[in-house]
């Protein structure tokens, strides 16, 4: 290409060793093994120069921003969306279903005690049964039951010398789980299984005139004995409305004290009970 003079103003688009980035280049001049003295080469740009360099940068600029825009933002919504979806649409489903699940109840019924000991001379009595339960939906088949319930025997002796009576009161406080197997919370009718356990409380209470008639000390008085129960049961809910519904069940309750409640320490039969059901309202 020749020789560049010193000071010498040569076209950047005639010059390819120049890149078009550059407007200036300082070169040193050199003379055989001794470094002369500094010469400045300058490169004045053209007008196809500026136009070439105005093309770039505005491209350059275009890819910074798109480049930034990208690495900050990461994956496009709809991608990140759709990751997500699977697992939050089952927390969602799981949720709804425990909570269409959750509820509480009343039950009333009869408990057929049967093994008890019966005194000559002596009546007896018994009271129906009632449950009244709280429950948690675990998820679409699975509910905790937590309740209470009520049984009061009574027996009445009397003679010339006076008269007893011994109310045996039975209040079992049960944790059960209730299993839904062929149907959903949607379900208008479902039918179910259950079996729980938990802490019994006895509650042995004695009027007396005389004593001993129906054994014991003969004094009166009321003692609490603790004991143990367990039961499973069998049944079918029916639900009338969104909230409210009926429910008939069958099952079998064993009682065990650590003591005797009025002369007995296990209480166990079968149970028939019905009642009404109410899913909580979110």
């Amino acid at each position: 290409m020749g020789q560049w003079d010193r000071g010498a103003s040569v076209p950047l688009s005639h010059c390819p060793t120049v890149p078009l980035s550059h407007w200036f280049l300082v070169i040193p001049l050199t003379s055989g093994y001794h470094l002369a003295t500094s010469a400045v080469l300058v490169a004045t740009p053209t007008v196809e120069d500026w136009t070439a360099m105005r093309t770039m940068s505005l491209y350059l600029l275009a890819t910074l921003v798109m480049s930034t825009g990208a690495l900050g933002q990461g994956p496009p919504v709809a991608a990140r969306s759709t990751e997500r979806e699977p697992g939050d649409s089952a927390s969602i489903a799981e949720r709804r279903a425990q909570r269409a699940r959750s509820g509480a109840g009343l039950r009333l019924g009869s408990w057929r005690v049967s093994g008890l000991a019966e005194r000559s001379g002596a009546s007896y009595s018994v009271s129906p049964s009632f449950d009244a339960y709280w429950q948690r939906g675990l998820d679409r088949h699975l509910v905790m039951e937590t309740g209470f319930g009520l049984w009061r025997r009574e027996e009445t002796a009397t003679s010339t010398s006076g008269s007893e009576t011994v109310g045996a009161y039975i209040v079992p406080l049960l944790t059960s789980v209730k299993l839904y197997p062929f149907t959903g919370p949607e379900h208008s009718t479902e039918p179910f299984l259950a079996v729980g356990a938990g802490f019994t409380l006895g509650v042995d209470d004695r009027q007396t005139v005389s004593g001993g008639l129906l054994g014991g000390s003969g004094g009166g008085g009321t003692t609490m004995i603790a004991g143990v129960g367990l039961r499973a049961a069998a049944g079918v809910e029916y639900r009338f409305s969104r909230a409210f519904g009926l429910q008939a069940a069958a099952s079998f309750q064993y009682v065990r004290f650590f003591e005797q409640l009025a002369g007995e320490r296990t209480f166990k039969g079968a149970q028939l009970a019905g009642g009404f059901t109410y899913r909580f309202q979110y």
